[in-house]
């Protein structure tokens, strides 16, 4: 796969997977462990406070208020975590075969 399109559908995979790695984690933390759940969730609404009561005009507030949601910040740390971790598998993959990045515009 050393066409474009081939790189093309596997950075479309890694974000896939990363969405459903994240969501599972997600589900995993909140039934195991709900005491982090409940922490993560309560730092999410601090968060949230802090960027939404903001001296936002009130057309800003209202997106703000819309978009930002404590469940929507708790899932994207544990999307970009997932993502992390995918990446650091897939350079330990790519070392243990003995492949060399290739670059991606060769001269």
């Amino acid at each position: 796969m050393n066409s474009f399109f081939g790189r093309f559908l596997l950075s479309l995979g890694n974000v896939f997977s990363s969405l459903i790695i994240g969501a599972l984690a997600l589900a995993v933390v909140w039934i195991y462990i709900p005491a982090v759940a409940l922490r993560l969730f309560r730092w999410a609404a601090s968060v949230r406070d802090w960027v939404v009561l903001a001296n936002w005009p009130p057309q800003y507030e209202v997106a703000l208020r819309f978009f930002v949601d404590e469940r929507q910040i708790v899932y994207v740390g544990f999307v970009l975590a997932s993502r992390i971790i995918v990446g650091l598998l897939i350079i330990l993959v790519a070392k243990a075969l003995g492949r060399k990045p290739q670059p991606e515009y060769p001269i």
